[in-house]
């Protein structure tokens, strides 16, 4: 399997067309519009996901559910804040997410990347270390971001940074897995 067909794959579309319909209702009709819309097109697309793929995602499952709760926060209290955080709740409910996961008897990152990568469990626990890193990473730069520049601003970096942070992810991965790689054998 090619790096593109194990990396660049359909998932990251799913991922990142909420974020493009985002900045696009933003641009022509606002923040509270464009937040109504991120949640209509994450249900849409988490959907897609799952019917495409016949499984239910679990990043993108996490993600909805975050869009939906500050997301709704926003439209309901018509307040900005609850739609900002949530890059940064999102990230740093990942990042103790997959901490959490290294305590369980199969991690929770080989079942999300389950059938595109195959490491050793000590490969395993350190993409996991990376992935909480780069995690943490991105929700420091959400707030230092979304309490430092403009809302349009904002929304700008976070549609730029939504593809970028998942290019990040596969660059971790892409970086990590030779030295621990581990494929399956074939039984039969």
């Amino acid at each position: 399997m090619s790096f593109k067909e194990r990396y660049l794959n359909r998932h990251i579309f799913f991922e990142a067309a909420p974020a493009l319909v985002f900045f696009a209702v933003n641009a022509v009709f606002g923040l509270m519009t464009a937040t109504a819309a991120l949640a209509v097109a994450t249900v849409l697309f988490t959907v897609s996901g799952m019917i495409v793929e016949g499984r239910v995602p679990v990043f993108p499952v996490i993600s909805l559910a975050l869009v939906l709760a500050l997301g709704g926060a926003t439209l309901y209290f018509d307040d900005e804040t609850f739609v900002k955080i949530k890059p940064t709740v999102g990230s740093t409910l990942f990042a103790l997410i997959l901490l959490a996961g290294l305590n369980l008897r199969r991690g929770l990152l080989p079942r999300a990347l389950e059938g595109q990568v195959w490491l050793t469990e000590e490969g395993w626990r350190v993409l996991t270390l990376r992935w909480v890193a780069l995690a943490l990473a991105m929700a420091i730069l959400n707030e230092l971001t979304w309490r430092n520049v403009g809302t349009d601003t904002w929304v700008a970096v976070k549609t730029v940074l939504t593809p970028v942070s998942i290019g990040c992810y596969i660059l971790v991965t892409r970086f990590t897995a030779p030295r621990y790689w581990n494929p399956p054998t074939d039984t039969g």
